[in-house]
């Protein structure tokens, strides 16, 4: 019940934010993660945020614990939060985790920029909490919004200087 309440309005203020910021240009956006407090023994569901000063924010929402930190729960947590985008796991190799969304009309038509940006962002981070996972390889369909490709943290995150 908890989860679905903080689903329900994390997916509210998504809504929200998409109808006040849609005429935003996120060429220039900097995503920024506050990395200062992150304890290494601890793992953390990450969702994003758009900040019209600091632009694109990865926050640290829920711990996550060890137990049921595996691909398929991360997947499913991610799937529950975005219903409309249906990530599916391929394999584990080496550093990186191989994702696939089979329709992917709704990550780069329908969400806008921003949007699959951030989107791509909480994928990334999210799987990226896993143990010795550095890179998300992400396939799907390409579209306006959104390319295919493999992903890291440093891709979202540029320090202001």
């Amino acid at each position: 019940f908890l989860i679905l309440t903080v689903t329900l309005i994390v997916s509210c203020k998504t809504k929200q934010s998409e109808k006040q910021v849609s005429n935003i240009d996120t060429a220039n956006l900097i995503v920024k993660a506050d990395t200062s407090n992150i304890k290494t023994d601890s793992h953390f569901f990450w969702t994003s945020e758009l900040d019209q000063k600091k632009g694109l924010v990865m926050i640290r929402t829920t711990p996550v614990r060890k137990d049921l930190l595996t691909a398929a729960n991360m997947i499913n947590m991610l799937n529950d939060l975005y219903p409309e985008i249906r990530l599916s796991f391929i394999k584990l190799s080496n550093d990186s985790i191989f994702v696939r969304i089979i329709k992917s009309t709704y990550l780069t038509q329908q969400m806008g920029s921003s949007g699959a940006e951030a989107y791509l962002a909480e994928v990334t981070y999210n799987l990226t909490e896993l143990t010795g996972v550095n890179f998300v390889q992400i396939w799907f369909k390409e579209g306006g919004h959104g390319s295919p490709g493999t992903y890291s943290r440093t891709d979202f995150v540029q320090i202001k200087n």
